[in-house]
């Protein structure tokens, strides 16, 4: 049976796409985790963040404007943490913004009221529980307007949030929108989801990476999607585990009406014997921890499309505790980030075996214990760079902190030894978190059946000293094309996300955009992250 034939135009097509290949011969998938900034990039700072005893949280998200290159952070902040149980003090919701991504101002937004001025960054503010927040919840604010901009402006930004249980006990998620991330108005129709199991996060995902009036490219009918959290039941315990929902795009307002939840990712006993290696190694750093009570869930899951792919950076929850034996709810835990990938939205492959993309900082470091809520990716030169919120201490502990415990977690905050949750910074590759490597005795890899763009081929990779990589374009039975073989190919001994192949004096030929044509990659001492055929 002849094979489907990817149509790829100009989009850009991951290495780690295992259904763009038709073959790999002496290749191994390689994991590029985060590289992370040393310091936070963002710590309590303001009166309303009380420096010493508040906390920096999420989730976040990130934006970087095209025209100016500032980088805009949407964030939240407690004054007092570890709390008294749900009570987190005063509760903003804010926005700081930076030149370089790295040092960052609170700008005055005038739009909140704290001890009788509005000369702060803080566009939404709550006194005492850890109620809901307009926006406040939201896992993977969207801003659509590369999505379609001929929506309707005051629906640019779209936010999900929590709205807590029934009466039946059925889990429910509310929408917001705001037509400059600042102003915000919850849905007047809410709940938008609404189901048996479902848990108190879920994230908002556009399906496409830009406009597209014909839907041409490899993208579902929808134009968004929800990732509700569902309790799944394996073994003992009740896991948290993650569902998707496609929206209606026929609805009056965008981002307003989904179909039903559909189960795509859960923990599997390969990752409860995971964390039980991961748990052992951070033995020293737990607070609460009891061997029965070990087992691995997903806590969260922000998701992005990046070409013909989505990606999504997957919250990994060891749970070491069960709080039920000091008589509260929940569980004390360690979380990390792993990556996931599919190109169907609805089967997910667990991408890197499993290692993490963004991963705990060592004992003692401010991110030591969670990465607990994150950005998606944004670009900024040759690099995607992702915010998180750091953790030096586990899941729910702060719940059972006593007074005692407290005063002496704000000491060690004083002295250095303790940290408060404060905002990171990871850098990696664009389009890099995995490569397909090949030594000295180099590797071939093949890509099934390909209809491309008319422009040039251009190839995210890296080529280490003495070694070489070259594409051979072949026809759909295999055969080189005449002017296009490995021979005529000039080999590129380069390092770069956007590298140009020749063959001889030619870059590409028109005719690639009318009939099916395979890419033959062979390296040496060499890793590929990826290809694209440019539009011109």
């Amino acid at each position: 049976m002849p094979l489907r034939t990817f149509d790829i135009r100009a989009r850009p097509q991951l290495a780690l796409d295992h259904d763009l290949w038709e073959s790999m011969s002496g290749a191994r998938e390689v994991l590029h985790p985060v590289i992370k900034h040393p310091t936070p990039v963002l710590t309590p700072s303001t009166p309303w963040e009380a420096p010493g005893r508040g906390a920096l949280w999420g989730p976040l998200h990130a934006e970087r404007t095209t025209e100016t290159g500032r980088v805009k952070l949407w964030y939240q902040s407690f004054d007092l943490y570890p709390g008294r149980g749900s009570n987190m003090g005063t509760r903003c919701q804010s926005i700081a913004e930076s030149d370089d991504g790295i040092h960052f101002t609170r700008p005055a937004l005038g739009l909140s009221e704290w001890q009788g001025s509005t000369d702060n960054n803080i566009y939404a503010i709550r006194q005492g529980d850890y109620a809901r927040l307009i926006a406040a919840h939201s896992h993977g604010t969207i801003d659509s307007l590369h999505i379609d901009p001929t929506e309707d402006p005051a629906y640019r930004y779209k936010a999900v949030t929590w709205m807590g249980r029934d009466e039946m006990r059925y889990g429910r998620h509310g929408v917001a929108f705001s037509p400059d991330g600042g102003r915000w108005c919850e849905y007047a129709g809410n709940p938008v989801s609404r189901f048996k199991n479902a848990g108190d996060v879920a994230s908002g995902a556009s399906l496409r990476d830009c406009f597209d009036p014909q839907n041409s490219g490899p993208y579902p009918a929808s134009k968004y999607a929800l990732f509700p959290k569902m309790q799944v039941r394996r073994g003992r315990w009740s896991r948290r585990s993650f569902t998707i929902m496609f929206s209606d795009d026929s609805a009056p307002i965008p981002f307003t009406e989904f179909d039903d939840p559909k189960l795509i990712l859960t923990a599997d006993e390969r990752d409860d014997d995971m964390a039980e290696g991961r748990l052992a190694a951070a033995r020293d750093i737990l607070l609460y921890d009891h061997p029965e009570d070990h087992r691995c869930e997903f806590y969260g899951v922000q998701v992005f499309r990046r070409g013909d792919v989505l990606l999504g950076l997957l919250w990994v929850y060891d749970a070491s505790y069960e709080m039920s034996r000091l008589g509260t709810g929940n569980q004390y835990a360690i979380v990390e980030v792993q990556l996931v990938a599919s190109r169907d939205d609805i089967h997910w492959r667990r991408v890197g075996d499993r290692q993490p993309v963004i991963p705990r900082g060592a004992p003692g470091a401010f991110d030591s214990h969670m990465i607990f809520y994150h950005a998606l990716p944004i670009a900024v030169g040759d690099e995607w760079w992702i915010y998180y919120v750091g953790f030096n201490e586990g899941h729910t502990a702060r719940s059972c902190y006593t007074d005692e415990m407290r005063e002496t977690y704000w000491a060690g905050v004083a002295t250095g030894t303790r940290h408060l949750p404060s905002i990171g910074l990871g850098k990696v590759r664009q389009e890099g978190f995995v490569s397909l490597a090949a030594g000295a005795a180099g590797a071939t890899l093949v890509t099934r059946p390909l209809r491309a763009a008319r422009g040039a081929l251009q190839l995210n990779a890296a080529v280490r000293p003495g070694g070489e990589m070259r594409v051979e374009v072949q026809d759909a039975a295999g055969n080189p094309l005449d002017g296009f073989g490995a021979a005529d190919c000039t080999a590129i001994h380069a390092d770069g996300v956007r590298l140009p192949v020749r063959w001889g004096d030619r870059a590409g030929d028109p005719a690639w955009s009318q009939r099916d044509v395979r890419l033959k990659f062979s390296l040496r001492d060499a890793e590929l992250f990826g290809f694209v055929c440019a539009s011109s």
